[in-house]
């Protein structure tokens, strides 16, 4: 599909520095915008279109850098790390993940660059991972179905979008051909994907828990359905990194090293699955416990531990009596806060333009928040139930 970003939005960029080949970081950022904005909600189209910039604005931005390959790597959009060019130049895949407690644990989620976990029905939550590198997995899932506004959270990363089943508010969209998606062979889809999709046997497991895409596969349909898989030249990214050899260190700022989404129970989603986060001072890593145990990948057997959490807070609203959610994924000045290096920043995320605009995320003083190199976990919070979350 043809991408449209804002004008004023600069082009993402990873500054060369001339270091040594061997280093395997970068820093990559855009623009912060001049005006912190009130959050806007709008259930049908998200967001209404914002002004058009100044032309001076336009004319400040044409000279930021642009990422760069150096001897067959590039900086990651989504990591911040170099890594091979063939990747980094391609876009990534977006699955749901089945994030219940009989369906653990999950396979592959270790290799996934962003993780988003969001509140579905039921007041528990769903997984979606961006995967940069994915070819070399045996399995991914298993896997769920969709709801709208993730498939809206995967235009941010210009990412090719796979579920297997839906709700009946997400249909229109994946069939409407303005989105690429790998969509399982279920009622009310027009084009499915029909090759990446298998179960296996899981003992114990309910069938329902037992669906995976097999890489193979997932390759034959994205070639079948012709999807073009460059990176769009005028992606502006979504995440500033620290510098190249650098650490984000924020000095100064409160502690925070327990982070719990959804409190020991509250009624946002996070709190069903008891979602927690413990960060490790010795590798600077925040790792994830879901129903009270470690968070594990099955194909590799070790606990999941990301870089950088980010808790980003959504007008939401309830659909109908099933409980079915919606989340605004577009924003002029909604509250987030941002976990890096042991260190809590509060501020705000704004992505004020179309539908798939990447939101980017500010300080209180309306500086862009620097993360460190590595996977960023975001967490979608209701804002109805901000008083949920618990951080110690």
């Amino acid at each position: 599909m043809e991408k449209k970003y804002l004008k004023h939005s600069l082009r993402a960029g990873c500054v060369l520095l001339f270091l040594t080949v061997l280093t395997l970081n970068c820093s990559c950022g855009v623009k912060r915008p001049q005006v912190k904005a009130e959050s806007g909600f709008n259930t049908e189209d998200e967001v209404l279109a914002q002004e058009e910039p100044q032309e001076e604005e336009t004319a400040e931005i044409q000279g930021v850098p642009v990422r760069q390959a150096v001897d067959g790597k590039i900086c990651s959009y989504f990591t911040g790390e170099w890594i091979e060019e063939e990747l980094g130049t391609k876009r990534p895949l977006a699955i749901m993940l089945n994030n219940t407690a009989a369906a653990l644990p999950m396979s592959g989620i270790s290799q996934a660059s962003v993780i988003y976990e969001c509140p579905v029905e039921g007041r528990i939550t769903r997984w979606m991972g961006i995967f940069e590198d994915w070819k070399d997995l045996s399995r991914i899932g298993s896997v769920r179905s969709c709801r709208l506004y993730y498939l809206h959270f995967a235009q941010e990363f210009d990412a090719v979008y796979a579920h297997f089943g839906q709700a009946s508010y997400a249909k229109e969209a994946l069939n409407s051909g303005d989105f690429d998606v790998l969509s399982g062979a279920t009622k009310g889809i027009d084009s499915p994907a029909t090759a990446m999709y298998d179960r296996i046997s899981r003992p114990g497991k309910a069938t329902e828990h037992t669906l995976y895409a097999f890489p193979d596969g997932i390759q034959k349909d994205i070639d079948k359905k012709g999807f073009d898989m460059e990176m769009p030249e005028d992606y502006t990214g979504k995440f500033r990194f620290a510098e190249t050899g650098e650490t984000a260190d924020y000095e100064g700022y409160p502690e925070a090293t327990v982070l719990k989404p959804g409190g020991d129970g509250g009624k946002n989603g996070f709190g069903g699955v008891k979602a927690k986060f413990e960060y490790n001072p010795e590798d600077r890593k925040y790792y994830r416990y879901t129903y009270g145990n470690p968070h594990v990948d099955e194909l590799t057997g070790e606990q999941l531990a990301v870089t950088n959490v980010i808790f980003q807070y959504c007008d939401g609203n309830v659909l109908d009596a099933k409980d079915y959610l919606h989340f605004a994924t577009q924003s002029q000045g909604n509250r987030c806060t941002v976990f890096t290096n042991g260190k809590q920043i509060e501020g705000y995320w704004s992505n004020p333009g179309e539908l798939g605009t990447p939101a980017r995320y500010y300080d209180e003083n309306d500086q862009e928040i620097t993360l460190n190199t590595g996977t960023t976990f975001i967490c979608i919070i209701w804002k109805d139930y901000a008083e949920d979350v618990v951080i110690q």
